[in-house]
């Protein structure tokens, strides 16, 4: 109990600090150098590292095929069974990023493995415009900590989420479910949504 009390308050403390009061957050954010998160993301920064070399010699698809393509692997991530984890490991040292063999081998994964399986298969794939966004989801009175994909096409964002059902929303069109980025990272880029 108090392990759990303390991890809810440490991230509360980064939450706060990261934050800044009275602000709307920014869907596109702001560039910055460091976030709570940067320890989770840097095998996944390193694991991208050849998928740069792969993107930078094919051109980005068209709005049609993106969306084909994304469709098409939001129904391949429903396979992999969503396993939340425990209130012990819910802190943000201690909960365990997987990259994607990782998810495929166990099958499984929680919602920030789900997204960063997505994420990277995305990124192979020649996406350029296409982010892993952490941050706050669910109905207004009952948000929580989420992770998931923000795709940025034609003026607009989408929220490519694999542990929902339909998996793709419009920015201002995810029904019951609010998002609100806290942190998204492109490659070595990071930005912060107030």
């Amino acid at each position: 109990m108090a392990r759990a009390f303390t991890i809810l308050w440490l991230h509360f403390f980064l939450v706060v600090l990261f934050s800044v009061p009275g602000r709307a957050y920014n869907e596109t954010g702001r560039e910055t150098s460091r976030t709570p998160y940067d320890i989770k993301y840097r095998d996944i920064e390193n694991y991208l590292g050849f998928t740069r070399e792969i993107q930078s010699k094919n051109c980005t698809p068209s709005h049609c095929k993106q969306l084909r393509r994304i469709q098409r692997y939001i129904m391949m991530a429903h396979r992999f069974a969503f396993q939340i984890e425990g209130m012990s490991h819910s802190g943000i040292q201690e909960d365990h990023w997987q990259l994607p063999e990782e998810t495929e081998k166990l099958g499984t994964g929680d919602c920030e493995d789900l997204a960063i399986w997505l994420y990277c298969h995305l990124l192979k794939e020649g996406f350029s415009n296409v982010r892993l966004t952490v941050g706050l989801a669910g109905a207004p009175e009952k948000k929580g900590m989420h992770a998931w994909v923000t795709w940025y096409e034609r003026g607009k964002m989408y929220i490519l989420d694999p542990s929902r059902q339909e998996g793709v929303y419009a920015s201002d069109q995810s029904g019951s479910i609010m998002y609100q980025p806290r942190y998204s990272y492109y490659f070595e880029k990071k930005w912060h949504h107030q």
